[in-house]
């Protein structure tokens, strides 16, 4: 995992466009390079005034981008929410759940005591990511769920 740079919206944009992706990422819409450079942006703008942001996934090899990791404030409010995404060739590996714990331990550190989490009621994949890592379900609408993960009583800096 590292930090997001300028040079990754190209990489980013193609994650971001396949079809396995993008149907629970951009309800299945196949967004322009410019909406995945805007990402980027709002990505540097969250990481100075929110203190969080996202990282990019890469094998121990250093290969091309697998995936992504992170936090974005949710809309007008204080609140923030993961969000993650692999390359289907990724999936099932278990590799979301050790991004996002590692992304988790990160917020903890930095003082976050709790953090959201929306997904498509459909995306059963990504409920058991979350169910893995803690998060409880607050609210239930047909098509999107939202999950709430606070920081562990018993979390300590190491």
């Amino acid at each position: 995992m590292r930090p997001w740079t300028g040079q990754d919206v190209d990489a980013l944009h193609q994650l971001w466009i396949d079809p396995d992706v993008r149907r629970y990422l951009w309800d299945d819409i196949a967004i322009a390079r410019q909406r995945a450079a805007e990402v980027v942006r709002a990505h540097f703008e969250s990481v100075a005034t929110r203190g969080v942001g996202y990282w990019a996934l890469h094998p121990a090899d250093e290969e091309p981008l697998m995936g992504f990791c992170g936090f974005r404030g949710i809309e007008e409010t204080p609140d923030i929410e993961i969000v993650y995404g692999l390359l289907p060739t990724y999936w099932g590996r278990g590799l979301a759940t050790e991004a996002a714990r590692a992304a988790l331990d990160h917020l903890w550190e930095n003082g976050h005591a709790r953090v959201y989490a929306r997904t498509d009621a459909a995306n059963g994949k990504s409920i058991a990511v979350l169910r893995r890592l803690g998060f409880r379900q607050v609210d239930s609408p047909s098509l999107m769920l939202t999950s709430l993960l606070e920081r562990p009583h018993d979390w300590k800096k190491t």
